[in-house]
């Protein structure tokens, strides 16, 4: 598979979001272990370093997918795409190339991406049949990251504004408004403000996730489910491998474990096609 030129994107639009995920998410993690963490803590202890781990842990497999979902080619450049018209395919003129089905034109990526699922804007790029796993996994890590830290910094960030669970609710919607009447500091403002956007990152990220499996479950890419069409929904446990690949029970631990996918990503099997394997 080829690689994309460069890890920045070129649309201005998806520069500002990847700039914001590239520094937020390393931000939460350095406010969670260097303010949040000795809120509970006086001495490093086992207690201490599971935290710090899994931190790292889940920081490296955000970072690590998402950089393959950006490296890793999705469109189908280096695969052998046919000079002649084949029934179900079509032609894309600004790319000069016929393109076989589940596959479309991506005009911020200008290419056409096999299996094309949607163009990510934090990322600036194309999910597609190759950098899908990457994709899906990154996010599952991102929820479990969001999740953990609103989680863990529930009691400081309560303890800190120190307000009745009515104002504290109300100081998480507007903070410079319970600012202005004297009832938190500058300090309070900001650790409500974190709180706050931790918390619509995990809403934004757990539809995201959902939506994803949903599709998956179904054997369907987001244009796919918007246009409702069923027709490569071959079994729920055959759909994940198709995106996850063959060892699927342990890719989700690191994105450099091999998990060879099983197509090409220019054929597919369609429903009434397949036939389940007899030892599942």
């Amino acid at each position: 598979m080829g690689r994309s030129k460069t890890i920045v994107p070129r649309n201005s639009t998806d520069r500002v979001l990847f700039s914001l995920m590239v520094v937020g998410i390393p931000f939460g993690v350095a406010w969670l272990g260097c303010i949040v963490l000795p809120h509970y803590h006086d001495t490093i202890n086992s207690t201490v370093v599971f935290h710090i781990v899994s931190a790292l842990f889940i920081l490296y497999n955000i970072f690590h997918n998402m950089l393959l979902v950006i490296r890793i080619d999705a469109s189908g450049r280096t695969s052998y795409l046919p000079s002649v018209l084949k029934p179900g395919w079509r032609y894309c003129a600004i790319c000069q190339v016929n393109y076989p089905p589940r596959s479309y034109h991506c005009h911020i990526c200008d290419e056409c991406i096999l299996k094309r699922d949607h163009h990510c804007k934090f990322t600036g790029c194309c999910i597609g049949y190759h950098n899908h796993r990457y994709f899906l996994i990154g996010i599952l890590y991102v929820f479990i990251g969001a999740l953990y830290g609103v989680y863990y910094q529930w009691d400081y960030v309560f303890t800190t504004i120190n307000l009745p669970m009515f104002y504290f609710f109300l100081t998480l919607l507007a903070p410079h408004f319970t600012l202005l009447f004297g009832a938190i500091n500058l300090w309070g403002v900001l650790v409500a403000t974190l709180h706050t956007l931790g918390l619509i990152t995990l809403s934004m990220v757990s539809y995201l996730l959902f939506m994803q499996v949903k599709a998956i479950c179904l054997g369907q890419t987001q244009y796919e489910m918007k246009l409702d069409i069923h027709d490569y929904n071959l079994s729920l446990y055959q759909n994940f491998v198709d995106v996850m690949g063959r060892k699927w029970k342990i890719a989700w631990v690191s994105p450099f474990i091999s998990s060879p996918l099983k197509g090409d990503g220019i054929s597919f099997l369609k429903a009434n096609e397949y036939e389940p394997p007899k030892d599942i």
